[in-house]
């Protein structure tokens, strides 16, 4: 197991108010839970500092630590699950950790990087890179930081799927076999016709007339009152 130690300290209160006044010290609220149905949650603090330059430095969201508890002989292998983020500051303001045993198989999702150039993207084509992370099922101990893929033999209209992802022999796919992680399209030219239709042409020439001169028949005026007509 990874020996990322992060050391937390019991929370005694809790709460928005006391929450706001240990963030206001530097440190985040987090609970720790997991293990067996035996197992209590226990709440936690941890100093921000330590714990924000621990996950900066670490690839992946599947990162093993190891939890000392301040003051005691008590530590507990676990992972993140999930974290809250202040969306103004950025800043870590609740963590939830679960704990894991060795040899526990965990069912995590593990992203996945592309190297190389597509043949295909080289005559013309588009990566279309639809699957950037896959769902597997490994020993605690064992969990890939990421899934490294060689796209160069990839051609116009070829992809990959899940099933094609080469896994450690520890590790179960998790997911859709059929999901598309990648693939190589290819690019449509919308043509547009510049003739019109037949039925354009006819109707265009059925309300179209030739503009004919007005004739104008200039005749001997009208006679007066009182003249006599010739």
């Amino acid at each position: 197991m990874a020996e990322l130690v992060i050391e937390v300290e019991r929370r005694s209160s809790s709460g928005k108010g006391a929450n706001r006044k240990l963030r206001q010290q530097g440190l985040i609220p987090a609970i720790v839970y997991g293990g067996g149905k035996d197992k209590e949650s226990v709440p936690v603090v941890i100093d921000r500092h330590a714990v924000t330059e621990l996950l900066k430095q670490e690839k992946g969201r599947n990162t093993v630590f190891l939890l000392k508890m301040k003051g005691t002989k008590q530590e507990r292998h676990a992972m993140v699950r999930d974290a809250q983020i202040n969306p103004i500051t950025r800043q870590y303001i609740h963590l939830d950790f679960i704990r894991v045993m060795k040899g526990q198989r965990l069912k995590v999702e593990v992203p996945i990087v592309l190297h190389g150039e597509a043949e295909g993207v080289k005559v013309g084509g588009f990566l279309d890179w639809v699957g950037r992370s896959l769902h597997v099922e490994c020993p605690a101990e064992e969990i890939p930081q990421a899934f490294h893929v060689d796209i160069s033999n990839l051609q116009l209209s070829q992809h990959l799927t899940a099933a094609d992802i080469a896994l450690p022999e520890s590790a179960k796919l998790a997911d859709d076999p059929h999901k598309v992680i990648v693939t190589v399209a290819v690019h449509h030219v919308k043509l547009e016709e510049e003739v019109k239709p037949a039925e354009e042409v006819a109707a265009a020439a059925a309300t179209e007339e030739v503009a004919e001169p007005e004739v104008i028949k200039r005749g001997k005026a009208a006679p007066e009152e009182g003249e006599e007509a010739d």
